[in-house]
């Protein structure tokens, strides 16, 4: 049993490898088997046989077709089979191929009805004597074209009329050949171009980085490679790419007018381009382009494109671009984009761009930009930015940006920057900022929010807390009439500073009622010479016990003083206050607020559950910094 066994799966191995050595090696078809044979005043039927024994195969025919006893006289250094038989018989005959043999059948005249003739032939390299693959041969009139196989031959149709066609490879010169009356095989020689190779090779690696560019623009048809040739056709129709009025060179025409059923493809378009699917040019498009789902330009864009999905231009894009997707553009774009979701400009973008989500320009991006979340560009951008979240500009900004949430300028920005949260400029703001909070290095203009945020400004940040790193800080010790030990802090620019303030009486710590505040207030220094200052102070401090701290009990004050600075970080400050105390009426016992000075008022006013007591009173205090 196990020697069965044994036997059986060395012949499994066998067979496999058997299989796979044969399916590996594709035998050479009849006609292109090369032989080297010589007749010297032969038979035809004997060279046949010859033929037949050298290339391993038989031929098969009507005796009475042959002049069999037609002698024969030629010599033949590797060549094809049906080349050889090609000079034999002159183009009289034609042969059909089988597994193993070759059947001669009369060739048939030509109908006269019929306006087109088969051209054949072999593609052979100058240099090598062997046939060359993937050359092109066309027909510039018409648009047909075929490519030579493996072994160089190559078969097109073309009309009687035409009397030559062209090759192209992009690794041998260009040539144009004439067509022979009798329908003989054709034998080409091309030299190889070194010069040309190497100007395309370089054109090829340049495309080969741009991923979708080699995938799209440039799908696996080899003529858009060999042919340099830039063909013209007023109109085009397509069915899908390569399969309409302008064949196999679709990608080597420009059109006027070009209408594809689904798809269509080609070199550029002038006028008008339709597509039920999709249009894709490799070069320039202008004037029209409508597509159901995309439209692809590979140069440059003039005029309106609009498509269902997306529309990507390579290069320049002047124009309208509306798209229910997304617009792409990997250089630059002018005019008008409207996407449903998504503008995306690798360089430049120029004029309106409007999406419902958002804006993205890997570079400048300058006019207006409408994005339903947000706006981004890399590089400058402006005049205008208004996006539902975001807008961002990594570099120089101008005019206005306003967002929901957050905007940023990376560098200088010159203009307003309005938001629900944050305004950001990497470096100097030569305008206005209006948000929760606002941060510029530099401001030479205002801002306005909860927390103003800036390096130095020579405008006026104007907010609940405005912090300028190299503008007006005083931190104040100071005695009053009623708080005899209070400490404020004093922030922003002289012409307008936030006040931050506590005070206490302490005498009051170890009462029934101990008496502290807290406030803010905001205030402007005005100079008068050199070390004096004029300061103008409105403040408002809740006073708070331990029995009533609940209730409204405001003690405000306008405070007129000056400030006489002594050294670089030190002042002395003094000056008068208006107080105004307002109270709930609930609180009726002030007597121990007032346990060491009583003010004398200058009125006193009951509302109908408050009262509000004012008088004339000073402040003398020490300040640092």
């Amino acid at each position: 049993m196990r020697g069965t066994m044994k036997r059986l799966l060395t012949i499994l191995l066998l067979s496999t490898g058997v299989f796979f050595s044969t399916s590996a090696q594709t035998p050479t078809p009849l006609l292109e088997r090369t032989v080297a044979i010589s007749f010297d005043n032969e038979k035809t039927r004997d060279a046949l046989k010859r033929i037949a024994d050298a290339a391993g195969f038989s031929f098969s025919y009507n005796a009475s077709l042959l002049d069999e006893e037609r002698k024969i006289t030629a010599t033949f250094r590797n060549a094809s089979v049906r080349q050889i038989l090609d000079h034999i018989f002159e183009g009289a005959i034609e042969y059909k191929e089988r597994p193993r043999h070759i059947i001669l059948v009369k060739s048939k005249p030509a109908s006269k009805k019929k306006d087109e003739k088969t051209v054949k032939g072999y593609v052979i390299d100058e240099s090598t004597g062997k046939g060359l693959a993937n050359i092109t041969i066309y027909d510039p009139i018409k648009l047909t074209s075929s490519l030579t196989n493996e072994y160089g031959y190559f078969e097109l149709k073309v009309d009687k009329s035409i009397s030559a066609v062209k090759l192209a490879n992009p690794q041998y010169r260009d040539t144009t050949i004439s067509l022979p009356r009798n329908g003989r095989l054709l034998n080409v020689h091309l030299n190889f171009d070194k010069e040309k190779f190497r100007t395309r090779a370089d054109t090829i690696r340049q495309q080969i980085k741009r991923f979708w560019k080699t995938r799209i623009l440039y799908p696996k048809n080899p003529n858009l490679f060999n042919v340099d040739d830039t063909l013209y056709r007023e109109f085009q129709f397509s069915f899908v790419p390569f399969v309409g009025t302008n064949h196999q060179l679709s990608g080597n025409v420009i059109n006027d007018f070009s209408f594809n059923l689904i798809g269509g493809y080609s070199l550029g378009v002038r006028e008008m381009e339709l597509g039920g699917v999709f249009n894709i040019q490799r070069g320039d498009a202008s004037n029209v382009q409508v597509a159901g789902a995309f439209n692809v330009v590979g140069g440059k864009f003039f005029g309106g494109q609009v498509a269902g999905l997306f529309n990507t231009n390579y290069d320049t894009t002047y124009g309208v671009q509306v798209a229910g997707l997304a617009n792409l553009n990997w250089q630059s774009a002018s005019f008008t984009s409207i996407a449903g979701v998504l503008n995306l400009t690798r360089q430049r973008a120029e004029g309106v761009h409007i999406s419902g989500v958002g804006n993205i320009t890997m570079g400048e991006a300058q006019g207006v930009h409408v994005g339903g979340v947000f706006n981004l560009a890399t590089e400058a951008a402006g005049p205008v930015q208004f996006a539902g979240v975001m807008n961002y500009a990594g570099g120089a900004s101008r005019g206005s940006q306003a967002a929901g949430v957050l905007n940023i300028a990376a560098r200088n920005h010159r203009g307003s920057q309005v938001a629900g949260v944050l305004n950001f400029t990497g470096k100097e703001l030569t305008g206005s900022q209006v948000g929760l909070i606002n941060f510029a290095k530099r401001v030479n203009g205002s801002q306005l929010g909860l927390v103003n945020i800036t390096d130095s400004a020579r405008g006026v940040p104007v907010g609940l807390l405005s912090i300028v790193l190299q503008g007006y800080h005083k931190i104040e010790v100071s005695a009053d009439e009623i708080f005899y030990t209070n400490l404020s802090v004093r922030t922003g620019v002289r012409k307008f500073y936030n006040i931050l303030t506590v005070g206490a009486k302490p005498d009051t710590f170890e009462k029934d009622i101990t008496y502290w505040t807290f406030g803010y207030g905001f205030g402007t220094a005005r100079k008068l010479s050199n070390h004096i200052f004029l300061n103008l102070d409105l403040t408002a401090n809740q006073i708070m016990s331990e029995r009533r701290p609940e209730h409204l009990n405001m003690l405000n004050k306008l405070y007129v003083g000056v400030d006489f600075q002594t050294t670089k970080n030190f002042s002395i400050a003094i000056g008068a206050t208006l107080n105004g105390y307002l109270t709930k009426n609930i609180i009726s016992d002030n007597q121990s607020l007032f346990s060491e000075y009583m003010p004398g008022l200058l009125s006193e006013h009951t509302f109908d559950d408050a009262n509000l007591k004012t008088w004339i009173g000073g402040k003398i205090g020490l300040r640092f910094l």
